[in-house]
């Protein structure tokens, strides 16, 4: 109807409506009681003039009183969701500790990437608060492996096609068991496709170039440089200078050249050369 889409009422909620619905009752009220008083005649139509504006007045009041209250209701359970929700990461955090902490290989890597992440998300210039947030989903984004069997994760051969494909859903796995959290939703993206490479040969979505989120773009760069700089059930730890060649060689085609560089900033790639100059100079 035409006068329900002139007052919003198609696209609001019930308590909206009923709030609405009071102000045209009081309004009409309002004016009712105006119109008998200005009208004047009987003293009986000037009383009841008045008493009828005092009753619209308070309802007023009334009104105003209930929506506060129910402002405050939203606000606390807003709040109260808010608490739920990091109560939840503190636990999933907890989880990944225990279950990282059991393989020599695997410790401490989710603590490391978040926190690098977060790194190079600031020396990007990236705003506070997402920074924050993108060490939280750098602690978090593997926690889909924890569906992939362990003999899978520390086997020393290489991988085949069928265990490829398996190690493959993890991201998408973390990815829906933190959909649901709303604290969460800005940084979902970079979880679910940070093993996405620029020339569209990662997964899950094979995406490409700009069409990856940046915050994938990052958190894929501090994935990388940690697993590289940490021994791995199928080779040992490349030194910090190697992982930084190695990036580089994997950019474009790979990583973002912007993350790659703010690492080498961040790990101070310069003098880590010169180190090692002076090194081979001396042997």
């Amino acid at each position: 109807m035409v006068w329900k889409r002139l007052l919003g009422w198609e696209s609001s909620s019930e308590p909206t409506r009923l709030v609405r619905l009071m102000c045209i009752y009081i309004a009409a009220m309002i004016v009712a009681g105006f119109g008998m008083v200005m009208r004047g005649g009987p003293v009986t139509n000037a009383i009841l003039g008045s008493v009828i504006v005092i009753m619209a007045t308070a309802m007023v009041f009334q009104v105003c009183w209930a929506m506060r209250q129910q402002r405050q209701q939203s606000a606390m359970i807003h709040q109260a969701a808010i608490q739920a929700e990091q109560h939840y990461i503190n636990v999933l955090r907890q989880i990944i500790c225990i279950v990282e902490a059991r393989d020599r290989y695997s410790r401490g890597h989710s603590e490391r990437v978040g926190r690098l992440t977060e790194q190079i998300a600031r020396q990007m210039e990236l705003p506070a608060s997402q920074c924050e947030l993108l060490n939280v989903a750098g602690q978090l984004h593997d926690i889909g492996l924890l569906t992939v069997p362990d003999g899978l994760l520390r086997k020393q051969e290489g991988f085949g096609v069928g265990d490829y494909r398996m190690v493959q859903k993890h991201s998408e796995v973390s990815y829906e068991l933190l959909k649901p959290l709303e604290s969460l939703a800005e940084v979902l993206p970079a979880i679910r496709h940070h093993h996405e490479r620029l020339n569209g040969t990662g997964y899950p979505a094979g995406l490409a170039g700009e069409g990856i989120p940046l915050e994938a773009r990052i958190l894929a760069v501090a994935d990388a440089y940690d697993a590289m700089t940490h021994d791995r059930p199928q080779r040992s730890a490349m030194t910090p200078l190697q992982a930084m060649e190695e990036l580089r060689r994997c950019t474009p085609s790979g990583y973002d050249a912007r993350c790659v560089e703010a690492l080498a900033q961040i790990i101070n790639l310069p003098q880590l050369q010169e180190v090692m100059a002076l090194v081979e100079t001396a042997v």
